[in-house]
């Protein structure tokens, strides 16, 4: 019976809780109990838990695999905040951790990998600058891919000046026109000096 009790009490607990289940064992058994309804024998004990060594090794290794994980799992944590809270909290800070993760490398800094992978994450909604830089990348792209396809450059800037016109800016519109008029006069002044 005491080995049957010990044994439910034991159970529940890992080899390096072996202090719980003493105390545990201690609440439950400190008590007189009944070994059985027959007999009038009363018992109460304290007993004292050890571990084989072999169980002990076993057990110790199992506690420092899963301190070993909890360390690699704190460290992961750590790198995460710290690139969220400090490296991509502002796009300042975001280039500088750039070309400091990229001095050791003996070819040019690749910014359109930033522009792509890094300059989306950084910052918060509410942050004007960066969302500005955002949308300013976005913009240089849709420019380059413009530049060969004055057709489609051209029905971009109409489209854009109408929807800056809509929204009441019409400073804006005309800041858009003046940009395509000096785009494209180099080209138009060329043209006639040949003829």
């Amino acid at each position: 019976m005491l080995e049957e009790k010990a044994s439910q009490i034991t159970r529940r607990y890992l080899p390096m809780q072996i202090e719980e289940a003493e105390s545990a064992l201690a609440l439950e058994l400190s008590d007189w109990r009944r070994l059985d309804v027959e007999w009038p024998i009363e018992i109460k004990a304290r007993l004292v838990l050890r571990l084989s060594s072999e169980a002990a090794a076993r057990a110790q290794a199992y506690e420092d695999a899963m301190r070993e994980q909890q360390l690699r799992h704190d460290l992961y944590e750590a790198r995460v905040a710290y690139m969220r809270d400090k490296v991509l909290g502002d796009a300042d800070t975001a280039r500088a951790w750039w070309l400091e993760h990229h001095r050791e490398v003996h070819q040019p800094i690749v910014w359109d990998e930033f522009n792509t992978n890094i300059l989306p994450f950084v910052g918060r909604a509410e942050d004007a600058q960066t969302n500005a830089m955002r949308t300013a990348h976005v913009l240089a792209q849709v420019v380059e891919r413009l530049e060969d396809d004055p057709a489609r450059h051209k029905l971009f800037v109409a489209t854009a000046r109408l929807l800056m016109k809509e929204m009441d800016w019409p400073d804006l519109a005309e800041g858009l026109t003046l940009a395509e008029q000096r785009e494209f006069q180099p080209e138009q002044s060329a043209t006639k000096s040949t003829q």
